[in-house]
């Protein structure tokens, strides 16, 4: 009989009421037919669906999620189970306030329609009416309380939250009503509509000031704002008061107090006018005094802070009193005594006096800390830990401190009653002789690790993930640690339920010594399978782009770790400004609903700005004989626009410009600026074009700017595909092709150092191959304080695909970070090495005198030549003023080399705030052939440096100092070069 009961319950609380709507929808649809007869729903039940329809307020809706939210099904028996199923699951995309269900009978069976009526989305607030206000102040309050859109459920909270905010702003009489909201469709929007009326503010009629001010009563009226005529403000005249209150203390009057109550505020009845009166209660003058032994003046503040916190309660002296004695002790004063401050208070002044006894300052005896009764533990590992020596200070906070570090290393080799008491001996005056009392007790290894109540998971799965085994320490928060790890492989695995618990250990006694026989017992709980996942709110960006991010799917369990991870690759995307991944119950605990809800993030991107680029350039004398190290100043500025998830497939097109005005070298010229340098940039991306990996970026650009010793101008295209490899390592292969001239080309001017490939090709075009890889284990890329970077590129210029060079060229990449112990104490060290050969080819010219010619080409194309010296390499030289003479005209510009080194190192430390120093030294050089490679030829420099870690990254100043300096031309360099510059040297 309770069977019957509970099946009669059952079919009453679900099935009943699902049955009155299709009984309802269905008979006022057929009282419209002709023979309309109202028909029950029981003869639709069973009977064939030949079709399905969604629509959202009568609108043909035909979204995939909605679409994978059915269960309905066209060819089944129509279902209430379905139907319900399907109900709960357009609920469960969060976008929908009623569903309704209609039905059409058929010939062959039955038409179902499910009508939606969405929530619509507030995406705008209009502000209309006389405001008063600025539009900025109310949108803040509003944004800061309830969001920049607040649902439409919250508009009247909104409207009351907008009048209280009036209210403080002397708007004693505004009105504020919440319109009706306009609605839009396709997609569902809202505009949240409010009318105001501010009304006329509210103006003060007379003030008045009693009590026993510090200053003359006009001066109150005239700092509080209370002057007759003057707006009332509530809210800023309670943060005056709050700022008077606060000078009075800051004068030493702790006990001050300014009384603004309710029965002191007087409106009159048409909120026009207000009556105010200010109760200013100083209180007594308060001296703090200490008598006995003196304290540092430098420390009284911070030991001390009644000026800092305004204050002289109770609380406040007693955390004093405990703070001083700790500092004695600290200092040595073993015996220290400070007596609870007392207080004397006459003639409206107060005297705080703490009396301070600071005694003896005690060392520690010869012989240091003493050990007693370590029989397992030799003195040798304990002896680390003992950072009291002989002679040092004696503080009795380090002696419990080492105290705690024998237990904890006690405690980890499986002694866990072992007793540490430590005893302190006054041997001598002012020698205190530490004793560490050591009672070690039995030691307990571990023994059988096993594990119970697992039915669905084999043990040894669960054994592989366990780190304890038998013979080793048994140690608690190892125990603890195996727990865990129990607990999060089940939660991976979909067991949301489950629970594991390690059953009371007792320690048996066997021949080896005491042993503790561990064991975990699980409860499972069902494991929970996903049935469906509900993508929604995605309006533009295509269901598979996110479902190729989801660690997660149908069919599979519902793991923890699949959901975090599927989290962090969505976010990762950047499309979306709001994710949320919700799990949906339907009362089956084996089976889960997955709700991903996104809101999409604004499609295009503006961006521009501008600034000074100090460069220290090489240029040459107006003698025409030698260079010269110069600094020169260029306005620069850049324009950015970006398109994002392009199709809705996560695709990027991006455009990029940047302008720089160099300085005229002509200075009798009229005009300031002089060469242009400019760079626009096209730039394409694609993510995961093979399925789910690679990445394609395609770039299309044009540029022309300034290198030492010539000009350029280059045109190209590149397309390049790059895919992570494994968490650290990414790969790439790229093309590209590209024409680059060369002109106001300084290194022809010498016939005898001018290489061949910059008088045949003033304009080459390059078609070549790279591969990349990279490894990087760096934790930030911008601030690295641990790991490594290190990257290999090499490039393949192909005459056969259109290239006038041919070369082969490779550059390689070290860097590591290690942080040296201080939380902010970093050494960086990296190592450069790049070697290239052009091929040998053969190319008709003329000759001064246009006679035809055939000369060999063996040299790299000026923009492919190795350069060293600036900013990024070696800082104690200009940009690329760093080569061997071979690579050095007569005049000293440098013309680039095959190959080159570059080694750094560099100490970074942390100062204080946002700003800290570097010491760092830089070497290398720059050689015409790879084959002329020579370390004992290295130039360096030396330097000190520093940074400010600002928004867009470290900005830093730099100054190198070179350890060899030479003539070039006919100039000795310059000693030291400085550079200032945005993020790290590297």
């Amino acid at each position: 009989m309770p069977v019957v009961l509970k099946v009669l319950r059952v079919l009453m609380v679900r099935v009943l009421p699902v049955l009155m709507v299709l009984v309802l929808r269905c008979s006022s649809v057929f009282a419209q037919q002709p023979t309309a007869v109202p028909l029950p729903a029981a003869p639709y039940v069973g009977r064939t669906v030949t079709a399905v329809s969604i629509s959202i307020e009568g609108r043909p809706a035909t979204e995939p999620a909605l679409a994978d939210a059915l269960q309905t099904r066209v060819g089944a028996p129509l279902s209430m189970q379905d139907v319900r199923e399907t109900i709960t699951h357009f609920y469960s995309l969060g976008r929908f306030a009623d569903i309704q269900v209609d039905a059409d009978a058929s010939d062959n069976g039955v038409a179902v329609r499910f009508d939606l009526k969405p929530i619509h989305t507030v995406t705008k607030v209009d502000l209309l009416g006389k405001l008063g206000l600025s539009e900025g102040t109310l949108r803040s309050r509003i944004t800061e309380r309830f969001g920049e859109t607040p649902p439409i459920t919250k508009a009247a909270d909104v409207a009351e939250a907008l009048r209280e905010l009036y209210q403080e702003r002397g708007y004693m009489s505004a009105q504020v009503n919440a319109a009706p909201p306009i609605i839009s469709h396709d997609p569902d929007r809202a505009t949240l509509v409010f009318n105001i009326d501010s009304g006329p503010r509210t103006r003060v009629r007379t003030s008045f000031v009693t009590g026993h001010p510090l200053e003359s009563i006009e001066k109150i009226r005239s700092r509080l704002e209370i002057e007759p005529g003057d707006p009332y403000q509530p809210s800023r005249l309670r943060e005056r008061v709050d700022d008077l209150i606060a000078s009075m203390r800051h004068r030493h009057y702790y006990r001050a107090d300014v009384k603004l109550n309710t029965p002191s505020v007087n409106i009159n009845p048409e909120l026009s006018e207000v009556d105010i009166t200010v109760d200013v209660q100083p209180g007594p003058l308060v001296t703090v005094q200490f008598t006995g032994d003196p304290l540092p003046k430098d420390k009284i503040a911070e030991l001390v802070p009644v000026e800092r916190e305004g204050s002289v309660d109770e609380d406040l002296l007693e955390d004093s009193a405990r703070a001083i004695t700790d500092y004695l002790n600290q200092e040595g004063y073993w015996k220290a005594e400070v007596k609870p401050p007392d207080r004397r208070e006459s003639n409206n002044e107060l005297t705080i006096v703490f009396t301070i006894h600071r005694g003896a300052i005690y060392h520690v005896a010869p012989g240091g800390i003493q050990i007693e009764g370590n029989q397992s533990i030799s003195m040798t590992e304990l002896k680390p830990l003992l950072k009291l020596q002989e002679g040092d200070l004696f503080v009795a906070s380090r002696l419990t401190a080492i105290e705690g570090a024998v237990r904890q290393i006690y405690r980890t080799r499986g002694f866990a009653t072992a007793a540490i008491e430590t005893a302190t001996d006054e041997s001598a005056p002012g020698l205190v002789k530490p004793v560490i009392k050591i009672k070690e007790g039995p030691r307990v290894t571990v023994g059988r690790v096993s594990i119970t109540g697992n039915a669905s998971i084999p043990s040894e799965r669960l054994q592989a993930v366990l780190l304890l085994a038998p013979g080793q320490p048994y140690y608690g928060p190892n125990v603890v640690r195996d727990r865990d790890a129990l607990l999060a492989f089940y939660l991976d695995d979909g067991y949301s339920s489950a629970d594991v618990v390690a059953l009371p250990v007792t320690p048996e006694t066997t021949p080896e010594g005491q042993r503790a026989n561990i064991v975990f017992k699980v409860t499972e709980g069902p494991q929970t399978i996903i049935e469906h996942i509900f993508i929604t709110g995605n309006l533009r960006t295509k269901s598979a782009v996110i479902r190729n991010e989801l660690q997660i799917a149908e069919g599979q369990p519902l793991g923890l770790a699949a959901l975090t991870e599927s989290r962090r690759r969505m976010s990762a995307l950047g499309l979306f400004r709001r994710i949320q991944i919700s799990v949906i119950s339907h009362g089956d605990p084996r089976t889960r609903d997955v709700v991903v809800s996104v809101e999409e993030a604004q499609q295009t991107t503006i961006g521009y700005g501008g600034g000074l680029q100090v460069d220290r350039a090489l240029r040459q004398t107006e003698e025409g004989d030698t260079t010269r190290e110069r600094y020169e100043f260029a306005p620069r500025g850049f324009f950015e626009v970006g398109r994002r998830n392009l199709g809705g497939r996560n695709r990027t097109l991006n455009l990029y410009s940047r302008l720089s005005l160099r300085p005229n070298p002509d200075e009798n010229g009229t005009n300031p600026f002089g060469f242009s340098e400019y760079r626009v940039v096209g730039t394409y991306r694609q993510p995961a074009i093979f399925r789910k990996t690679g990445d394609l970026t395609s770039t299309a650009a044009i540029e022309q700017g300034v290198r030492t010793g010539f000009n350029f101008s280059r045109k190209g295209v590149n397309a390049e595909i790059s895919n992570r490899l494994t968490a650290t390592v990414r790969g790439s292969l790229r093309y590209s092709f590209g024409t680059t001239r060369v002109f106001d080309n300084q290194l022809l001017d010498d016939e005898e150092s001018a290489l061949t490939v910059d008088r045949v090709f003033p304009q080459v075009r390059l078609s070549a191959f790279s591969g990349a890889i990279s490894r990087d284990t760096r934790d930030d890329p911008l601030e690295p304080k641990r790991g490594t970077l290190l990257v290999g590129d090499a490039t393949f210029a192909i005459r056969a695909l259109g290239s006038e060079v041919g070369f082969g060229k490779t550059f390689m990449q070290g860097f590591v970070y290690r942080n040296l112990g201080k939380k902010d104490l970093v050494v960086a060290a990296g190592a450069r090495l790049g070697l290239a050969r052009a091929l040998l080819r053969f190319v008709d010219t003329t000759d001064a005198n246009g006679n035809p010619i055939t000369v060999p080409v063996r040299d790299l194309p000026a923009s492919e030549r190795f350069f060293a010296g600036g900013d990024t390499t070696i800082r104690g030289y200009a940009l690329d003023s760093v080569g061997v003479p071979e690579t050095i005209t007569p005049t000293g510009f440098p013309k680039g080399g095959d190959a080159t080194i570059i080694l750094n190192a560099e100490l970074r430390a942390h100062l204080f705030g946002d700003f800290g120093a570097v010491v760092f030294m830089d070497g290398g050089n720059v050689f015409a052939r790879a084959a002329d490679l020579d370390l004992t030829r290295l130039r360096g420099s030396v330097g000190i440096g520093g940074r400010y870690i600002s928004p867009i990254g470290p900005i830093r100043v730099d100054v190198g100092f070179k350890l060899d300096r030479r003539v070039l031309g006919t100039q000795l360099e310059p000693r030291y070069a400085i550079h200032l510059s945005i993020g790290q040297a590297f």
